[in-house]
């Protein structure tokens, strides 16, 4: 997990204040970006963006694996990957309350629950090296509007 505080843009206001920041690539270049990269080595991000080739569409609900997702759910996605452990099942079982629990206290940590003012994307692909290409596999990428903060958390498990 990494969060990165965004300065001031006049465009990227425009873009992030619309929810359009995967409309020209723009989270796909964000996530490149060497602060980024630095704050997740782990993760393996490369320093070029693969943009999928389709000019016939400009999309701004999808781009490069990132869709733009309903900001009230990321507690209950979180819970369901806490509760469900591992690939394998989990070292330590929790139960759903805990896990739902557990979760809320994060976004109150991290956004203050603040749902209306959070644009929340995520991906299921293995954009770099580092996921192991199964269906654990999950990017969560939160971009608080007040706080400027753009919050980062990978997942995945092995096969």
């Amino acid at each position: 997990m990494a969060v990165v505080r965004i300065g001031t843009d006049d465009i990227f206001d425009w873009f992030a204040s619309r929810n359009r920041l995967l409309e020209n690539e723009i989270l796909p270049l964000l996530m490149q970006r060497e602060e980024i990269r630095a704050l997740l080595p782990e993760v393996k991000i490369a320093e070029s963006v693969r943009v999928t080739e389709d000019h016939g569409a400009c999309s701004i609900t999808a781009s490069n694996g990132f869709t733009f997702d309903n900001p009230f759910l990321p507690d209950g996605q979180l819970a369901k990957r806490l509760f469900a452990g591992r690939a394998y099942g989990p070292d330590l079982k929790i139960s759903g309350r805990n896990a739902m629990q557990l979760a809320g206290e994060y976004c109150e940590a991290t956004f203050d629950k603040r749902y209306e003012e959070v644009s929340l994307f995520t991906s299921y692909a293995a954009w770099t090296p580092w996921f192991a290409g199964i269906a654990w596999d999950w990017t969560y990428v939160l971009f608080d509007r007040r706080e400027r903060k753009l919050w980062i958390l990978v997942v995945t498990d092995e096969d």
